[in-house]
């Protein structure tokens, strides 16, 4: 599971990001799923919990997270850099 701590901006702006490659977060708590990974989310107000459910078999669970916080971290990145 991955549990990153974001502000309300912080999270609309993850949201619109991830709108943009086809993956959609349709509130605070849902389910996405792309490229054969299905995962369920949870935004408290102040951290976002990501729970891989399904994946390839040929994956390995800590690759995925990986990724995903990796992905999250950039996306922070961006969304803090000065305009």
């Amino acid at each position: 599971m991955i549990e990153v701590p974001l502000t309300e901006a912080q999270f609309a702006a993850a949201a619109q990001r991830l709108q943009a490659y086809g993956v959609n977060l349709t509130g605070r708590t849902g389910t996405l799923s792309r490229e054969g990974i299905t995962a369920r989310y949870n935004y408290d107000g102040a951290k976002l919990a990501i729970e891989v459910l399904e994946k390839p078999f040929f994956l390995p669970l800590s690759l995925i997270e990986s990724q995903m916080r990796s992905y999250i971290q950039k996306g922070l990145d961006e969304l803090n850099r000065p305009a």
